[in-house]
């Protein structure tokens, strides 16, 4: 009996290590979040004010505006009819940090608030979220939140 409980102590101790390691693997998935995704703006906040009202009803108004595409190293989107924005990306699913890198913009001041979510994008410092919905942050008082359905009648 000594024996067997001596047996399974030294199991257990073995396998303490490659628990631990899978454990402490709490990283996102960024091929799954990101690559190949287009994600539709839905909301956000700007300065501490929720996105609302006109603006809100602009987002949904035009089916081709206010979204983003993330392949494997470049972005594109639209923010609203007429400006568009394109660049690099980098997203570190340790730390859930975003670096949006624009190369190419036009007429992104169309619109107050695409002005406004042009620049939470330009300074964007990190993201939360998974494959079906996505905040993307400047800091806690400005951010955009965004879905990977475009059905937002959920929002």
């Amino acid at each position: 009996m000594r024996v067997f409980l001596n047996f399974i102590l030294l199991l257990i101790i073995a396998l303490i290590p490659s628990l631990l390691a899978t454990s402490c693997q709490n990283e996102d998935d960024i091929d799954a979040i990101f690559n190949g995704k287009t994600w539709f703006i839905t909301g956000g906040c700007i300065n501490g004010n929720n996105i609302k009202g006109d603006d809100l009803k602009s987002i949904y108004a035009n089916a081709n505006s206010y979204f983003l595409t993330f392949s494997a190293s470049t972005f594109g989107g639209v923010l609203v009819a007429g400006s568009n924005v394109s660049g690099t990306w980098k997203a570190d699913g340790k730390d859930q940090s975003i670096f949006l890198n624009f190369q190419s913009e036009s007429n992104v001041n169309l619109s107050p608030l695409s002005s406004n979510i042009y620049n939470i994008l330009k300074n964007a410092k990190y993201y939360s979220g998974d494959v079906n919905v996505l905040r993307i942050s400047q800091d806690d008082y400005n951010y955009i939140r965004l879905t990977s359905n475009k059905n937002t009648s959920n929002f």
